[in-house]
């Protein structure tokens, strides 16, 4: 037989504190206060900052003379030719230097080794086309901006604007690209007997 067993609760008295209550409230919505009004007016600095990059950076470009393998090349090449003076002028803009010299010593050297190209060089507001770079929108307009442009000026252009290694980085990726498709033409092609019979007995 079994023994009955008495079943008693135990109540807890649970104090409760309105001081400590009223003080963890008026916290959460202090919290809430500030983050209404702190995160937009950080935002709005972060696009401040952002559109002053965008704005005030110097931008480069080279225009190709047309779209023609030979003129894209051409294209290439001078931009990796003349990378140390954009290196140079980077370099300047970050410690704001004058850039004279340099825009000297580049005019100079399209004058030799780019004489029959009719390269001309102008150094001031250009109107630029919108560019993705480096997770940085530019849209289309007009900036700051040092222009080569090779011949007509008809053909597909590379830009690049003055941060760290942007414009190494952009010339590397175009240098990636083309090797890929370098790589991607001479890939041969696979085929499948079977399949190959298949679509002939089709057809």
């Amino acid at each position: 037989m079994l023994n009955d067993y008495e079943i008693s609760t135990i109540e807890k008295n649970q104090e409760l504190h309105p001081v400590l209550s009223s003080l963890r409230l008026v916290a959460f919505a202090v919290a809430i206060v500030c983050s209404i009004i702190l995160v937009p007016d950080a935002m709005e600095k972060i696009n401040e900052t952002r559109a002053d990059l965008v704005d005030d950076s110097l931008k480069i470009r080279v225009v190709a003379n047309s779209n023609t393998d030979a003129d894209q090349q051409l294209k290439k090449e001078m931009v990796q030719n003349l990378t140390p003076f954009f290196t140079a002028i980077q370099q300047n803009e970050s410690a704001n230097l004058a850039n004279d010299d340099v825009y000297a010593e580049l005019s100079n050297y399209v004058d030799k080794y780019y004489r029959n190209e009719n390269v001309k060089i102008h150094i001031g507001d250009n109107l630029m086309p919108p560019k993705l770079q480096a997770a940085m929108f530019y849209p289309q307009s007009t900036y700051q901006s040092l222009v080569l442009t090779i011949g007509e000026g008809r053909g597909d252009n590379w830009w690049c604007s003055i941060f760290q290694n942007v414009c190494e980085a952009s010339a590397k990726k175009d240098q990636d690209e083309e090797k890929a498709k370098d790589e991607e033409k001479e890939e041969p092609k696979v085929t499948f007997i079977v399949w190959e019979w298949f679509k002939k007995w089709l057809g």
